[in-house]
């Protein structure tokens, strides 16, 4: 009991648990991810314009369960998280910004859920999958922020806010020319094939530019990996007329993954030049 009551007036509880949510609902905004796209890439459309999955009903019936299993429990940890960071917030202050957005993410998914059916509308599929990513990147801020971040706060890199923007713009329209292929209209592909090439400028870039850090030498290679495989996906996709639904699905996959590393990158060269948070509370080792 000591012990405990020694934790909360230091802030160690409730970093811990801020840490441990913000790595949780990264898990369960990528299962989100993940089985939105299975259910999209396996759903066509019928003669009466109605929509049809093509998928195995087990395949079906289970990526659902996931998703709503997964939807439900982020917002718990939404939840879980304001909680946390009000009682506490002076001393999780670097976990307030990547709450506000998680828990803002988490209240635009809620309210687009029931608009999701069927695929009826382009703009909602759009908006699920980009928030969702966000949703993720914010976990992962709250993970990363907690564990690497800096007392001083975020130093503000264009180059990485630049990246980050025209990535999610790269996100938005992936998932435009997946609803609109759903329909027979394909040119929305050539728009997603601009934005890939600003993304593999942009971060390239930011890869280039922190290949230096020995901090960051583990994500940056990580990162990268990532992203050549998702280029590589990519160019597979492009070259077949008749995609697989699994290539689809983890040409995908890897964009919430590029997204976290991102994410990891902005937070960790950020406290390059500051005292880590870890070093300043000896609780996150």
């Amino acid at each position: 009991m000591a012990a405990t009551a020694i934790d909360l007036r230091t802030g160690q509880a409730p970093r811990r648990l801020l840490r441990a949510i913000g790595s949780a609902g990264a898990v369960l905004a990528m299962i989100i991810l993940g089985a939105s796209v299975l259910l999209r890439l396996g759903t066509g459309f019928g003669a009466d314009g109605q929509s049809l999955s093509m998928l195995a009903p087990a395949i079906e019936g289970a990526a659902r369960s996931l998703h709503r299993l997964a939807a439900s429990g982020v917002g718990l940890l939404a939840m879980a998280a304001t909680v946390l960071c009000v009682r506490h917030r002076l001393v999780v202050a670097g976990a307030l910004r990547p709450t506000v957005w998680m828990v803002a993410a988490t209240v635009v998914l809620a309210v687009i859920g029931p608009l999701t059916t069927g695929y009826r509308f382009a703009a909602v599929t759009v908006t699920n999958v980009a928030v969702g990513v966000v949703l993720l990147m914010s976990c992962w801020w709250l993970r990363e922020a907690l564990m690497h971040g800096s007392a001083g706060g975020a130093q503000r890199d264009p180059l990485l806010r630049a990246a980050l923007v025209v990535f999610l713009a790269h996100v938005a329209s992936g998932a435009a020319a997946s609803a609109l292929e759903m329909r027979g209209i394909r040119w929305v592909a050539y728009a997603h094939l601009a934005t890939a090439i600003l993304v593999t400028m942009f971060v390239g870039a930011v890869l280039w530019d922190q290949r230096r850090s020995k901090r960051l030498r583990a994500v940056v290679a990580g990162t990268a990996s990532v992203w050549l495989m998702q280029i590589a996906f990519g160019v597979a996709l492009l070259s077949i007329s008749q995609r697989p639904i699994w290539l689809g699905v983890l040409h995908a996959l890897f964009t919430p993954l590029l997204a976290a590393g991102l994410v990891s990158i902005a937070v960790r060269s950020a406290a390059d030049n500051c005292q880590p948070w870890h070093e300043m509370h000896h609780d996150d080792a």
